[in-house]
């Protein structure tokens, strides 16, 4: 049987033990992000582009200066390493190939890009979920009937980094896009795509409806 000083003692060893185990440092997982303002390229971020995907996908291209790239790269690297170490151990490996596909890159055009997407829709166990992408104004004023954000518009983009695996690609990470705030306004332009052309005489004149129905009837009814 231990003495009152022995128990004292054996106390004050396990006291000292328990101090010396640290914890593992941990890093906050983010959980939205906001980017630096930058020059949108190809944004589809009111209309979804269903080219490759039919649920639809919004997505930006977004180029920023090489200073605000660097810092919002400290900023999600260390984030991203400690989602590749969590995913190494899940997967009792000791190690996994990184993807090389990473939505921050230096593009073909040596530019510093930024890369986020989220899907319109998507068909899960308690039904069909949509997604918007919100979007707001220079003021922070919510957009509910946004104009047609082209490229060149000058952005900032809120968005939730998402760690993956995939046993074909590694680790990666995606931007899920969750919100755009319009800075600087570039419309897109359909029709010519922005190029501007004379009247040519003599040339071909394309029908409009509005000419046809000039000379109809003003009772006239249009069935839509």
């Amino acid at each position: 049987m231990l003495t009152h000083s022995e128990t004292l003692n054996t106390f004050s060893v396990k006291v000292k033990t328990l101090r010396k185990t640290k914890k593992p440092k941990t890093i906050k997982l983010m959980k939205n992000l906001t980017t630096p303002i930058g020059t949108a390229m190809y944004p589809k971020l009111v209309t979804p582009d269903t080219k490759f995907n039919a649920d639809g996908v919004y997505s930006c291209k977004l180029i920023l200066s090489k200073d605000d790239f660097e810092t919002l790269e400290a900023t999600i690297n260390p984030w991203f390493e400690q989602e590749y170490e969590r995913l190494v151990k899940e997967s009792g490996k000791k190690k996994l190939d990184r993807s090389q596909k990473l939505p921050l890159k230096l593009n073909d055009d040596n530019e510093y890009e930024v890369f986020a997407k989220q899907v319109a829709q998507r068909e899960t166990s308690k039904g069909l979920i949509t997604f918007q992408v919100a979007l707001f104004d220079s003021a922070g004023k919510k957009l509910n009937n946004p104009p047609n954000i082209g490229s060149g518009s000058k952005l900032r983009l809120g968005v939730e980094p998402s760690a993956w695996v995939s046993p074909m690609m590694g680790v990666g990470y995606t931007l899920r896009l969750k919100a755009v705030q319009v800075i600087e306004l570039k419309e897109y332009e359909g029709g010519a795509g922005g190029f501007s052309f004379d009247a040519q005489e003599g040339g071909f004149v394309s029908e409009d409806l509005g000419d046809a129905f000039e000379n109809d009837s003003k009772d006239a009814s249009i069935p839509f």
